[in-house]
């Protein structure tokens, strides 16, 4: 005889997010367990809890896939991306973007010089780890060479690498914050605009002064002329290296499908590569998958230029499908909407939402350590919230950015945190002061939620829409 079904009760909730914490804060920072290992045996703590109110594991895993389903293009579009970056660098337009930053730096404009091609880069690829691992290490020999202080120079780094992860299509983060809202990715960019594009002119306002005043000194460009001269005598570095990028950037302004448009965007590049770089197709076409490889005979252009494919995005891709099945049972098994019940009742006001909400995702990044898992699990609670405010998603993905992007590289502990400080060599405490972009991002947010500008609504039209949407599908999951 099947349990009768009864609600997911607070206290049971609680429980249930206790253990999920636990086994996080444990695996990760005690046992240093992988985070898609600990997201899977996660889904093994939702699922007595989900037998004790009556509901079975088929139901459960409907929920998990659901979610899966929806964040499907995420997922697609971060395996496309990987390939994308391989046969970027095989066709040069990587090292000729990097090339180009390097070509038009001046000492009084390093700061803010270096902010722009840390963006550039970031833009083009979509990832901030990978532009701290590139121009982010050009910039810091670089700032050296100038006598400018290294948590400065990591700052304007650490500014431009994360903007680009925030507002580039490309990015994993900005795929994956809409889809667990509940947008596309192009309104969730056009929507951070609000909040990125002020704090980010702020931000450029003052590296420019702080390059006045620390870049007045003389420069010895060799090392940055050596490093020049050994892109541009591996690869051809004229105008064609960028037409993949204008190609790629072209389509997504038009609105086309993000996967056929990176896709065509890699094909490209391996066009590019074989008739203008002077590879085989083998070699080129490789590089999708298992990324760029080649022996350089300098160890810096070896791990600028060693990287890349769909090989290396397969753990964000299964971070991805863990994180959000979990996000899934959590919400069929009752589990979120028993906490955002409570959590509703403290909320008064949009002004305190998004403040809860960027709380949340700080909290996500200091228990977790994992921007995925504080995407994750901060969007699908607060997204009914959202709702009951008659707040479009677009706000919500926005603040996940705003808080759960961003305010990631400032967490010692975690994943960002450390990779960050180990790849620019400097401590967190010592750039995370100049980290301007990332905290007035945030602040700004917080500031639109108690101004309500820029806090789009829905019409009392829409959302009558939308619950015959949800109608729609209660019916569907009955009758399966």
């Amino acid at each position: 005889m099947k349990k009768e079904r009864s609600i997911m009760s607070f206290g049971m909730a609680a429980v249930v997010m206790g253990l999920i914490i636990f086994l996080m804060i444990c695996g990760m920072l005690i046992f240093k367990i992988k985070l898609p290992i600990l997201l899977f045996v996660c889904w093994l703590i939702v699922v007595p809890f989900a037998y004790k109110i009556g509901m079975s594991y088929a139901e459960l895993q409907n929920g998990a896939f659901e979610m899966i389903r929806k964040g499907m293009e995420a997922i697609a579009i971060i395996l496309v991306v990987g390939a994308l970056t391989g046969a970027w660098i095989a066709s040069g337009t990587v090292p000729g973007l990097i090339y180009l930053g390097l070509k038009i730096m001046a000492p009084k404009f390093f700061l803010i010089t270096t902010l722009f091609l840390c963006s550039i880069v970031s833009l083009a690829t979509g990832t901030s780890w990978g532009t701290l691992a590139t121009a982010g290490l050009a910039c810091m020999g670089i700032g050296e060479g100038l006598g400018i202080p290294a948590g400065m120079t990591a700052g304007a780094v650490v500014c431009g690498a994360y903007f680009g992860d925030k507002m580039s299509p490309l990015s994993d983060t900005t795929n994956m914050a809409p889809a667990v809202a509940g947008t596309d990715v192009i309104t969730h960019i056009k929507h951070m605009v609000y909040t990125t594009g002020p704090a980010y002119l702020i931000t450029a306002v003052i590296f420019l002064v702080f390059g006045f005043k620390y870049g007045s000194g003389n420069v010895d460009m060799a090392s940055v002329n050596a490093l020049m001269d050994s892109i541009s005598g591996i690869f051809n570095v004229g105008f064609i290296v960028y037409i993949p990028a204008i190609v790629v950037i072209t389509l997504l302004v038009r609105k086309q499908s993000p996967v056929t448009s990176i896709l065509i965007g890699g094909v490209i590049g391996v066009l590019v590569a074989v008739f203008y770089q002077g590879y085989t197709l083998t070699v080129a076409a490789g590089s999708m998958y298992t990324g760029f490889s080649g022996e350089f005979g300098n160890a810096f252009l070896n791990k600028l230029l060693n990287r890349g494919g769909m090989v290396s995005m397969q753990e964000l891709a299964t971070i991805m499908i863990a994180g959000l099945g979990l996000g899934g049972m959590l919400r069929a098994s009752g589990v979120l909407p028993a906490l955002v019940t409570k959590l509703t009742t403290l909320i008064k006001s949009v002004g305190s939402l998004v403040v809860t909400t960027v709380v949340i995702c700080i909290m996500g990044l200091g228990i977790g350590g994992s921007m995925a898992f504080t995407h994750v699990m901060t969007g699908t609670l607060m997204a009914p919230v959202f709702r009951d405010f008659k707040l479009k998603p677009e706000n919500l993905s926005r603040i996940l950015e705003d808080a759960g992007t961003m305010a990631a590289p400032l967490i010692p502990w975690g994943g960002s945190g450390i990779y960050t400080a180990t790849m620019l060599q400097v401590p967190v405490y010592v750039y995370a002061p100049y980290c301007f972009l990332n905290y007035l991002t945030p602040i700004i947010s917080i500031i639109y939620g108690f101004t309500g500008f820029s806090m789009k609504k829905y019409t009392d039209e829409e959302l009558v829409e939308l619950q015959k949407l949800d109608n729609a599908h209660i019916r569907l999951d009955t009758i399966s």
